[in-house]
Order: C-alpha cells, then structure tokens, then sequence
C-alpha cells in the first residue's frame, strides 16, 4: 500500500512539473523614436514585445467579458514597445478578419465608446503596486477617436498623440504616451497590459487584460538606445557605352585641273608676209594722198 501511495505521489508531482508555469510578460524596451504613423519601424522588431493571449489570465480565442454573453474570438494581437526621453511608444498589431464599424455617432458622441474595434492600453509608472494609479488610453480605427480615463489622464494625454490605420490582415494602433520624464530613464520600469475589444453584430467582446490585478501585469524596462543601421547605398549605374561612330564617307577624289588656254602662236610664214604687204600698202596710199594734197 505505501509503495502505491508513493508512487502516486511520483506520479502526481511528475504532472504538476509537466504543467507550464505561467508568468507575466517582461522584457526590454528599447530607446528609439519611430515615426508616428501607423506603419512598424523596424526598431520595434528590436524591441520588448508581446502576444495579447500571452498575458495572464488571457485564455486563446476567449475574451473575459461580452455584451452578448458569447466571449469567444478569432481576434490576436501583438504590441511591443520603445521609449525615448519625451514618451513611452507602443505599436499594436491588431489581427482581425470581421472588423465592424459600430457607427460614428456613437463613437465620435461617447467618452468611452469601448464598444467598438478598439485598443485599451493600461499603465502604471508612479506606484507599480497600486491600481489606483493606472492610466488608459485608446483609440479605434474607423475615425481616428482617441480616449482614456484614469488619475494621470488628462495630465498626460495633451502632450501625446495615437493613431490607427487599416490594414489587409486587420487594423495598426500606435501610441505615443507623454509619461512625465523622471520615469523615462534606463533602468526605469513601467506596468503595463494590452486589452481589444472585438467589436460584432451582437455585441462587443474583451479580450485580453486590464491592470485591475498588478500582480499579473506585464514588466517593462527601459533600456539602451538601438541602433539602425544605415541602407547600403545603391550601387552607381553602370555608364552605357557611347555609340560606335558610323566610318567615315571617303573623301571626294580632287576634280582635275582645267586645261590651260594654249598660247597664241606667233605670226609667222605666209601670213606674216601678208600681214607686212597690206601695211606698206596702206603707207603708200597715205603718202600718195598727202602729195595730191599738196599740189
């Protein structure tokens, strides 16, 4: 009998080993300024990063709380974080294929329309064990609406700024949250978790976690800067090679000098003899007519 109770008790703590232990999301956050706009910068791939169902309490596919009762979802989201010496970033991934406008009266009306497709973020960097000093802040993705509530709400939200864009797989949020500077400094830590609202016909469902239990929020510390390296340049266009010059047309043939006029040739022979003969006659008639004259 003893050696069946010790084996079961083998057994027993056997399978308790085999069960994970589950523990809130920490990490690093590293310190870089992305550009506020809805697209990832590739620091945050660098950086302190989480699943929404890696949180505590967080169970796959189930959200914690319905309007219509029916919890379950096919919604997933990521967030990871940066930090520089004015604010805290976030970036959130939202993965969704039925997102639903729940209208923009009520969204644009309501100061907490959280029943819509939203993204909560939940913060703690004053006192990390009492929830009283939380802070959220959200935004949806149809129209830009930006809200929060908690003590350090309306101290922090003017001096930051959260976008949201559509995209083929779901929707972006990014988040820029002015916390005050003596807790942005490395070293520094800050609570923090990551809540979406699912958003249907029926009803509107909570997924993820709130910073109602400080025990199961994820631990984020803020780190040294990262640093990008810069593109390699693009590689100088090869210079196209100058077209061969067409050959040369061969040079005309000089033409041929003309013929020189030949020379007069003398007066010479039978024609000379005449020549003389009509000019003595011609004397001999101009003296005969001067002596005619004279008579």
């Amino acid at each position: 009998m003893k050696k069946s109770i010790a084996l079961l008790l083998i057994i027993s703590l056997a399978a308790l080993m085999a069960i994970p232990v589950l523990a809130v999301p920490e990490g690093t956050v590293g310190k870089y300024t992305p550009t506020l706009d809805g697209e990832k910068d590739e620091a945050y791939s660098q950086s302190f990063s989480f699943g929404i169902f890696d949180q505590e309490e967080a169970d796959k596919g189930d959200g914690w709380y319905s309007t219509s009762g029916d919890t379950a979802t096919k919604m997933d989201a990521t967030i990871s974080y940066l930090w520089d010496d004015a604010f805290l970033y976030a970036f959130i991934e939202v993965t969704m294929d039925n997102m639903t406008d729940a209208g923009k009266d009520f969204i644009m009306d309501s100061d907490n329309p959280w029943e819509s497709d939203s993204v909560e973020l939940w913060f703690l960097w004053d006192d990390l064990d009492d929830n009283a000093n939380r802070m959220k802040t959200s935004v949806e993705p149809f129209y830009g609406k930006e809200w929060g509530d908690g003590p350090f709400y309306d101290d922090v939200a003017p001096g930051g700024k959260a976008v949201a864009i559509t995209t083929d797989k779901g929707y972006n949020a990014e988040f820029k949250i002015a916390i005050p500077p003596e807790y942005l400094k490395e070293g520094g830590k800050i609570k923090a978790t990551l809540q979406v609202n699912d958003h249907n016909p029926d009803g509107t469902i909570a997924v993820g976690q709130q910073i109602g239990d400080v025990d199961n929020s994820s631990v984020l510390t803020l780190g040294a800067p990262i640093v990008i390296a810069e593109p390699e340049p693009e590689p100088e266009p090869e210079p196209e090679p100058e077209p061969e010059a067409a050959p040369a047309e061969p040079a005309p043939a000089p033409a041929a000098p003309e013929p020189a006029p030949a020379p007069a040739a003398p007066v010479t022979g039978d024609l000379g003899i005449a020549i003389f003969a009509a000019m003595a006659l011609s004397a001999a008639g101009m003296l005969l007519a001067k002596k005619h004259r004279t008579k």
